[in-house]
């Protein structure tokens, strides 16, 4: 489905523990050169290293609700940067491996430095382990992962690297497993204008992603995923004022989990 407006308020007291989706209002007064301290990285938050359209104002803490966390829960984090979802999750208890190609993605990428991300497991008292590599190169065992998470990440991928992507996720995650997903919903490519794409990537089929993907969708309305039959532009953008639209760039969420059949 896609992300309420009304989650916002929600979510708001997740949002204000964590400093999401931008850190924390104290994160202005802290100086760069002590950014990266234990100190100066509390006062700012985990989410102070990476700029957010602030549609993560919803994401964030949807996707937290939707992995059901547990203390010593396994996630792998697709594409997670310097995001400081990560850092939560390793704050609560969870082993995470965040698999991320950086600047070499074949998509859109981010820079991601292991010497900063070092500095941020120190900060936060977390052991987060990255991976910068494709997830097929990343080695991971079989049947590993209780959860997998991926936020507003699949969009910037090329299709042919998205199959295999989940071949590698049926893998690793074990059976009854979750994945907990995010996908920009672009309002200024298609359906919605004439534009393929944008600078950040295309809306993505999300009926063949599921199809592709080999496992169960059980969170989603179809008549609110792009590319299944029910879904109708028209539809969406007269009741665009109910959805949480991004103010950064014009997109809104579109939220879905799967298993992996046990």
């Amino acid at each position: 489905m896609i992300a309420r407006r009304d989650w916002s308020k929600k979510y708001e007291p997740w949002n204000s523990a964590c400093g999401a989706p931008s850190g924390f209002r104290t994160r202005k007064i802290v100086p760069r050169p002590l950014k990266l301290t234990r100190l100066g990285a509390r006062l700012a938050g985990p989410f102070a290293f990476q700029p957010n359209n602030d549609t993560r104002t919803v994401e964030y803490p949807w996707a937290f609700e939707a992995l059901q966390v547990r203390r010593g829960m396994r996630v792998l984090d697709i594409g997670g940067s310097l995001a400081g979802f990560q850092f939560v999750l390793g704050m609560e208890g969870c082993e995470v491996i965040n698999v991320d190609p950086g600047e070499e993605s074949r998509g859109r990428g981010w820079q991601v430095s292991e010497e900063v991300f070092a500095k941020l497991n120190r900060a936060f008292g977390t052991n987060v382990v990255l991976k910068k590599c494709f997830l097929q190169d990343a080695q991971l065992p079989d049947d590993y992962f209780d959860r997998v998470v991926s936020i507003s990440v699949l969009e910037h991928v090329p299709e042919d690297d998205i199959a295999a992507i989940f071949a590698e996720i049926r893998r690793v995650l074990k059976p009854g497993g979750l994945v907990v997903l995010t996908l920009d919903l672009f309002l200024n490519v298609k359906p919605f204008s004439e534009a393929d794409r944008n600078e950040y990537g295309k809306n993505i089929d999300v009926r063949w992603l599921v199809e592709n993907s080999g496992m169960e969708l059980i969170h989603g309305e179809p008549a609110e995923l792009y590319g299944f039959a029910e879904f109708d532009a028209a539809a969406i953008k007269a009741k665009q004022d109910e959805y949480y639209v991004g103010v950064g760039y014009p997109t809104m969420a579109q939220t879905i989990v799967l298993r992996r059949a046990k």
